[in-house]
Formats: C-alpha cells, sequence, structure tokens
C-alpha cells in the first residue's frame, strides 16, 4: 500500500508537467528522427516544417480551449453545421413544439366571527359579546403575528439562498474569465517551443546536415 501511494504520487507529480513533457518530446523527436534516418538538409527541412504546422495547430487548440470554458461549440462543430445548411443540400426540418406550463396560486383565506348582542339584550350579555370579540381580535392580532413572523423568516431564507447562489456565480464566472485569460499560456508555450525549433530546423538545414556529416 505505501509502494502504491508513492507510485500515485508520483504519476500526480509527473502530471503536472505534462504539457511540458509533451512539447519536449515532440521537438525531441523531430530532433532525432532525420539524425538517425538521414542527417540530409531536406530531411532537417521537413522536420522544420512538421513542427511550425504543429505550432500553428496549437492556436486552434487554444481557441477550442476558450470557446469550451465558455460552452461555446467546438470549430469542427460550427463548420459541420455550417455545410450541413448548404441550399442545394435535401435535409429534414424538425420542429419541436414546447408545452405551455400553467401554474395556479392559492392565498390565504381567513374567517372571522363577531360576536354581537340582541339590541333588547341585557348589561350581562352585552359585556360577555365584548369579552369574545376582545378575546376573538387577541386571536387574531397572535395569527397575525405568527404568519407576519413565518414570511419573514422565509422571505430571510429566500434572501440568503439567492445571495449564496449569486457567490457561487461570481466564483465560477470568476475562475471561467481567470481560465480565459491564464489557462491557454501552455498551449501557447508549446506551440512557441514548437515554431521556434522549427524555425531553426528549416533555415539552418544545411548547417546542421553538414555538420552531423
Amino acid at each position: 500500500m505505501r509502494l502504491l501511494g508513492r507510485v500515485k504520487a508520483i504519476s500526480r507529480w509527473l502530471a503536472e508537467a505534462r504539457y511540458a513533457g509533451l512539447a519536449i518530446t515532440v521537438a525531441s523527436a523531430a530532433l532525432a528522427l532525420p539524425m538517425c534516418l538521414s542527417p540530409s538538409e531536406r530531411g532537417f527541412r521537413f522536420a522544420g516544417l512538421v513542427l511550425q504546422l504543429l505550432g500553428v495547430a496549437t492556436v486552434a487548440w487554444g481557441i477550442s480551449e476558450t470557446r469550451a470554458l465558455f460552452g461555446r461549440p467546438s470549430l469542427s462543430h460550427r463548420i459541420i453545421v455550417w455545410l450541413n445548411r448548404f441550399p442545394l443540400w435535401r435535409r429534414n426540418i424538425v420542429i419541436e413544439l414546447q408545452g405551455i406550463a400553467a401554474t395556479a396560486s392559492v392565498g390565504r383565506a381567513s374567517a372571522h366571527v363577531v360576536h354581537s348582542a340582541a339590541i333588547d339584550a341585557t348589561i350581562e350579555a352585552r359585556v360577555a359579546a365584548l369579552e369574545k370579540n376582545i378575546a376573538s381580535v387577541h386571536d387574531r392580532i397572535g395569527e397575525i403575528h405568527r404568519e407576519t413572523r413565518e414570511e419573514l423568516q422565509n422571505l430571510v431564507v429566500a434572501v440568503s439562498r439567492e445571495e449564496r447562489g449569486r457567490l457561487a456565480e461570481d466564483e465560477q464566472l470568476r475562475r471561467t474569465l481567470e481560465a480565459a485569460s491564464t489557462g491557454g499560456i501552455h498551449i501557447s508555450a508549446i506551440g512557441a517551443l514548437w515554431i521556434f525549433v522549427g524555425l531553426i530546423l528549416s533555415t539552418a538545414a544545411p548547417e546542421i546536415a553538414a555538420l552531423l556529416k
């Protein structure tokens, strides 16, 4: 288990330099292949041309990475969609029908009872009716207080949830912008190295071939 943990740690450490390893490996292969086959001027020029083309291809790679960060389709997908819209090609037209969802909200309804006394009621009956009305008013005030407190609590929870959501969206947007601004540096570095080595091989091919001979 300890050996397995060390192997995993080394693998993660090597994975951090995978882009540098890719760039150096391809450049080294372009240098070594003409030397192993035939150290001629044509071989070095061809290796330099391949490296320059690969360096230019990293531009398309970086553009695709940036578009993927913002959820945009890739260039190949855009090209395929554009070709499918050629006017002389027969294509099937699909119409999507979206249903309409209707929602209904039901409000709160409450009934209140008012106790009244008859016109010819005695004073005791009138006092009893007043006591019942006062008790009903107190109950209504308590009910309103409870409903207001519940609505306020729900509002606080909703505002807190929305605030957390906005903070998460802001953080995600910041990461996306940071990745779009600095995430393609490794791709640009790979392309710069390949173009640099390719220019050397293409320009100094006669001198390199003569030196090796």
